[in-house]
């Protein structure tokens, strides 16, 4: 075990593409991706990051439209996200990571899976979305 993390979870800021993205990182160790559901942000792992960034890198970004991230208009499918995502590690200086996907961060980090598999060590879902035709809110 690492320790504690360094630092918290702290948020931090990148401009990607004309938009800002908001992501919070904390720890050291192999890259962990954690994508959050709709409706929510970052934020919401807070209490597994801290476990998490004993051992790892933990990146959780702000999908865009959600949380402190910029919310232009545009396309907001799950390629267009698992697209953000892998700009926002190429960014950061990450070739591959795990993925991490709750509801709509699941489907995300699905579909993160199937454009990008070079870049996912590992993939864990948690009352994933993406899995049928129904959404639930």
């Amino acid at each position: 075990m690492g320790g504690p993390p360094e630092g918290g979870f702290e948020a931090r800021a990148l401009d990607l593409h004309g938009h800002r993205v908001i992501y919070r990182t904390a720890g050291t160790g192999p890259p962990v991706v954690l994508v959050h559901g709709m409706v929510n942000s970052s934020r919401h792992w807070k209490g597994v990051a801290d476990l998490l960034a004993e051992d790892y890198t933990v990146i959780a970004p702000d999908l865009l439209g959600h949380g402190d991230s910029a919310k232009p208009e545009g396309d907001y499918s799950l390629g267009a996200h698992a697209a953000g995502i892998r700009d926002l590690l190429a960014a950061l200086g990450v070739d591959r990571a795990s993925m991490v996907g709750h509801s709509l961060g699941g489907g995300v980090a699905m579909q993160f899976f199937y454009q990008f598999p070079e870049r996912c060590e590992r993939l864990i879902l948690i009352s994933s979305g993406g899995l049928g035709r129904e959404v639930s809110l």
